[in-house]
């Protein structure tokens, strides 16, 4: 049997749907395949989207026209704004998904989109010739044809589970492992390491006892992640999916008059749960050196929590239902290689946890991965022509990474196909170029999670403005359609506002500080500029409202006139520190330099240039082990038009 395809997209989670979405919809004749049509986008951890830094990324997928956005807004449980208390650079948006409607919806999109076919068959072996790409060969020995591969494995490749003492092949839990794809990438000349990861036992919510947690409810005030939530109808569309029933086991379920949510619930550990923890870390394959691959660092095994945090009382401990639907409830924070015996002692020390039967023990796994020095910021391999790799094959964690990676995989191989340039977000521009130049500049020894912290531009790449910045680019590219396209609109409106803001001045009137003084602000005896008004801490659009005859908007473009407004100062400073860099960062660096012939260079400074192959000056000055004499020195030799003694 053979086919041939424009791209390949080898596996269906959350970087494959992206991944084979984008290609698709950039007119690219593309093939995903998976080894079950059923597990499409599934979530075999946490069943929740978002957070600080992954809700940014979710936010700057919908903006370049990706799905999950869409999907989540569709299904979800329960959403919340975390960090609402602080500043907008780290607000971001939670949800808590049902999983199997996640999963659903995902499939269903797929399957309605043009130029895309799913197959149920497992990728065994890329094709190549003359250094690039050709196809791919599955289990079953059938071949298909193709001009681009996006390989998006997840914990697939040579996966091992691990229970306690006992271990066993698989890439989730009663799923096979991808062992001849490791294999074939291997033969391929790609370095090929070992990550680990883990997840937590899931109980059923009939053996809890509600009464002893505290509810964490959803938010009372409408709160969708896709920016099409701004358009007419969409409430009502996504909440045409969501079942009509509800498992009536759970005791708190709120109608907050905008959107039906069920809570999660907090517990606590306490000693008895640590002292079963550290009389068995010896049976946990995660501390007791069974398993030499490096774990995540902010998401650890309840047990190394133990160890590493000795002294704490207690820790935290969430219960989240993972859907509408079932009684399944993911014990957020319970992460564990434990075996089973030990899990249920772990649950049964919590008090409303006495009587847990679980359902789903939690279990750690162990994985092969590309480390990212190997692939260019396009996440095409420096190898392979043609060859992209996005996801967890990257050394990441996170559905929210891989979606991002995924989506940009699925650009590029699609650009790479219609040998147009390719797409690559810069570290001002989005999360998703932190995320992409951290993994290509860094060192890596554990996987990977954004951060807010990471970007050093955060207060211009908020989750709120995801769209003002990069959908003129999704509408660029051919992914974000004229219909959806209203950002060019929204942001004349805040300019607009914002001039007549600027331009008007408030008198001292009896009717003005009435109205000062209604929302706490002092009475004014010589005026005000109502532009320098807003820039107040504690002035809110609604008071400008009352003062000024302004035009009816939206509430996302009154938050961006606030926001705007009152952080005026730093948006300035954080925009000439952009302008200051952005020579380093656009000087392209020839990718065939010869960093051993090149003079003034430290030893070190070559071996870490010629291992990770900058592509612009400025990725160059976040490698480990470069410091700005080396760059100096590199700077001269670019200046110069010199490649290994060669005008250039």
């Amino acid at each position: 049997m053979s086919d041939s395809y424009d791209v390949i997209v080898i596996g269906a989670g959350h970087a494959g749907c992206e991944a084979a979405l984008a290609a698709a919809r950039m007119g690219c004749k593309t093939l995903l395949m998976t080894m079950n049509l059923d597990l499409i986008a599934q979530m075999p951890c946490n069943p929740s989207i978002g957070g600080p830094g992954k809700g940014h990324l979710v936010r700057e997928i919908d903006a370049l026209g990706g799905e999950m956005a869409q999907a989540t807004d569709r299904n979800f449980i329960q959403i919340r704004m975390l960090n609402s208390s602080k500043g907008p650079a780290v607000q971001a948006l939670r949800t808590q998904a049902d999983k199997r409607l996640y999963s659903l919806n995902m499939k269903h999109v797929l399957e309605l989109t043009p130029n895309l076919t799913l197959i149920q068959a497992t990728g065994e072996h890329i094709l190549t010739r003359d250094g690039r790409v050709t196809g791919v060969t599955t289990h079953l020995g059938q071949t298909y044809q193709a001009r681009a591969v996006v390989v998006t494995s997840g914990t697939f490749l040579n996966g091992r589970i691990l229970s306690g003492e006992r271990a066993f092949d698989g890439g989730r839990a009663g799923e096979f492992p991808a062992c001849g794809l490791s294999m074939s990438l291997r033969e391929l000349g790609l370095e090929i390491k070992r990550f680990t990861t883990n997840t937590p036992p899931r109980v059923d919510a009939r053996s809890i006892d509600f009464s002893m947690t505290i509810p964490q409810p959803g938010s009372d005030e409408p709160l969708y992640f896709s920016f099409r939530s701004e358009e007419p109808g969409y409430a009502e569309k996504c909440a045409s999916w969501l079942p009509t029933h509800v498992n009536p086991v759970y005791p708190v379920e709120r109608e907050t008059g905008w959107r039906r949510q069920l809570p999660s619930y907090l517990v606590h550990t306490n000693e008895k749960t640590h002292q079963i923890v550290r009389e068995n870390l010896h049976r946990s394959p995660i501390v007791s050196g069974f398993i030499e691959a490096a774990g995540p660092r902010y998401c650890p095994s309840f047990e190394e929590k133990i160890v590493h945090f000795p002294h704490h009382d207690s820790h935290q401990i969430f219960l989240e239902p993972e859907g509408w639907l079932t009684t399944e409830v993911y014990v957020q924070g319970f992460f564990t290689g434990m075996p089973p015996d030990v899990q249920a002692a772990m649950c049964h020390s919590i008090p409303a946890l006495r009587q847990a039967r679980i359902v789903r023990p939690g279990y750690a796994i162990e994985y092969d991965y590309v480390p990212p020095y190997q692939i260019k910021a396009t996440l095409e391999t420096w190898q392979v022509a043609g060859l992209f790799l996005a996801g967890q094959i990257n050394g990441t964690s996170g559905y929210e990474e891989a979606a991002a990676q995924g989506l940009m995989a699925g650009i590029n191989a699609a650009r790479y196909v219609q040998e147009r340039s390719p797409v690559v977000l810069g570290r001002d521009q989005a999360y998703i170029g932190v995320l992409i130049d951290d993994l290509i500049t860094k060192d890596h020894r554990e996987p990977y999670r954004i951060m807010t912290s990471r970007a050093e531009y955060r207060l211009l790449l908020r989750q709120d403005n995801a769209d003002l910045r990069l959908a003129p680019l999704g509408r660029e590219i051919g992914l974000l359609p004229e219909e959806r396209y209203h950002v060019e609109q929204k942001r004349r409106a805040i300019q607009d506002i914002l001039n007549r803001l600027a331009d008007t001045w408030l008198p001292p009137t009896d009717e003005v500080n009435a109205v000062l003084t209604a929302f706490g602000q002092p009475a004014v005896s010589d005026g005000i500029n109502a532009l320098q008004l807003l820039r107040r801490p504690d002035v809110p659009y609604e008071m400008l409202e009352r003062l000024i005859d302004l035009p009816q908007v939206t509430n996302p473009v009154k938050e961006q006139v606030s926001i705007e407004a009152k952080y005026a100062g730093y948006i300035k400073k954080q925009q000439e520190q952009v302008e200051r860099v952005r020579r380093l960062e656009t000087r392209v660096i020839p990718p065939d330099l010869d960093y051993a012939n090149l003079p003034g260079l430290r030893l070190e400074a070559r071996e870490k240039l010629a291992f990770h192959r900058p592509a612009t000056l400025g990725q160059a000055t976040r490698l480990s082990g470069v410091n700005p004499a080396d760059i100096a020195a590199l700077l001269v030799h670019l200046e110069r038009g010199q490649r290994s003694g060669v005008q250039t």
